[in-house]
């Protein structure tokens, strides 16, 4: 009796150690294909040293977190002349950034795809270039990666924005067109239809070539190049039209990986991998571990919690000696980047020109910053019929600029200078804090008098992956 239950017991013993083994080998087969797929992705992407460690570099951010600059260049690397016609690139060999885009994942929290026009007026750090040392300029911010390539794009980010880097992703027109492809195309709703006929220009052709009706669409790779890269049928939005277009495409692709299973599906995350591998340029550092952290961080992510954002704007056509341009809003952008920094949630976001304090609970001074008598005055009437306080006028402290009007505010009167410098013409802001709390306008000879301005009430809805694609 004892000898059939101990022989009973064997056999389910058997069993049991069968099943575990099989579920092992199960498990280390695709942990080792895995594993494989990923070492073998490795290999095949381009590495280039981007980080200057001997430069001065923001600090560290929070425990955890990554900072990760996504650029889409326009490099036509692994693409023929035949290629190139057929996608409306043309055969330019100049280098630049066509997209750059800040991927925000903090320690805890929704991740944010944070987008940068490419057209924004920032400041390129000092740099050597072809053996000579070149001071810092004012310029757009694709002039980075034209004069210095990767390096000088990651040095300039980090200068103007505060925030500390940790890889940089770089994909051309080839990637492009074969992560849409591997992905078997996506879904984009458009609210109007898309005319953007291909023509010539000067030397050179502009428009993409994309021809969109009204309603969803399915796109395959070509098709999905051209609607991220038009902008020349709606000149009155420009970059900032195409980066909305940018972001909805992003959305598309977070919802059709979603839908594939494509992170949780081995087979189909190497397939992924192995189409993209060629055609993408990362940092040094970037290797096996980083991939499996990032498909570890992202298996589970749901396009709903993931915030598409453009960097709060003040002006959007902005005279320049490099053509026009657009300014990063100086209170906005800068609580935003500090929230990344210290990975604080991004909620209530201020779009770019609203604003949020009336004229009516703003006292200021005006005070003339050139030689024209009477000038502080004119500004101060033209204020006051406004609505705004007028605290005093007077003559501008030494040293003011005298062509341009400044709105000086202090630490607690961002908001409230948003308002005064959205109301007067060409005005521009900036932070002095020994004046304490208080706004002061600086006139300058350009003043060319005030406008009324828009008051917004409420909260903001932030764009999501989620958000209806048609909106």
């Amino acid at each position: 009796m004892h000898f059939r239950r101990w022989r009973g017991w064997s056999r389910r013993r058997k069993i049991v150690m069968s099943v575990i083994a099989v579920v092992a080998a199960v498990v280390i087969f695709y942990v080792s294909t895995f594993a494989a797929g990923v070492l073998s992705f490795v290999g095949h992407l381009h590495h280039v040293d981007v980080f200057c460690n001997s430069c001065h570099r923001p600090p560290e951010g929070a425990s955890g977190d990554d900072n990760i600059l996504i650029v889409g260049s326009d490099s036509r690397a692994g693409l023929t002349k035949r290629q190139q016609q057929h996608l409306h690139v043309g055969h330019d060999s100049g280098r630049r950034s066509d997209t750059m885009i800040l991927l925000h994942l903090p320690a805890s929290g929704k991740p944010t795809l944070l987008s940068l026009p490419r057209d924004s007026y920032v400041t390129i750090p000092a740099h050597r270039s072809h053996g000579q040392e070149v001071p810092a300029q004012k310029n757009k911010l694709n002039a980075a990666y034209s004069l210095g390539g990767p390096r000088l794009t990651v040095r300039t980010v980090e200068y103007n924005t505060g925030v500390r880097l940790n890889h940089y992703i770089e994909i051309n027109f080839e990637g492009f067109v074969n992560i849409v492809n591997a992905l078997g195309g996506i879904s984009i709703c458009s609210a109007t239809a898309i005319h953007d006929p291909v023509r010539r220009e000067g030397s050179g052709y502009v428009g993409s070539g994309l021809e969109l009706p009204k309603g969803t669409s399915t796109l395959n790779g070509t098709r999905a190049l051209e609607y991220v890269r038009a902008r020349e049928f709606d000149p009155a939005q420009g970059d900032l039209g195409r980066i909305q277009r940018q972001q909805k495409f992003m959305a598309a692709v977070m919802n059709k990986a979603k839908s594939l299973g494509l992170i949780l599906n081995t087979p189909k995350l190497l397939h992924f991998l192995d189409t993209t591998a060629s055609s993408l340029t990362v940092d040094n550092g970037f290797g096996a571990g980083q991939v499996i952290s990032l498909a570890r961080r992202l298996h589970s992510l749901s396009p709903k919690n993931v915030d598409l954002l453009t960097v709060p704007l003040s002006n959007t056509a902005y005279a320049t000696p490099v053509g026009s341009a657009v300014l990063w809003d100086p209170v906005l952008s800068k609580r935003l980047f500090t929230d990344f920094r210290e990975d604080r949630p991004i909620t209530n976001v201020v779009p770019p020109h609203r604003l949020t304090v009336p004229p009516s609970s703003i006292s200021l001074k005006v005070l003339n910053a050139t030689s024209q008598n009477g000038l502080a005055a004119q500004a101060a009437s033209d204020l006051s019929g406004l609505g705004f306080g007028i605290s005093g006028t007077g003559n501008a402290p030494s040293g003011s600029s005298p062509t341009t009007t400044v709105v000086e505010y202090g630490p607690t009167r961002a908001d409230s200078a948003r308002t005064v410098a959205a109301a007067i013409t060409g005005a521009v802001l900036h932070e002095n804090q020994s004046i304490g709390a208080t706004v002061r306008v600086l006139v300058g000879s350009s003043y060319e008098g005030v406008k009324p301005v828009h008051i917004s009430s409420g909260t903001t809805t932030v764009r999501t992956g989620a958000t209806n694609p048609c909106s």
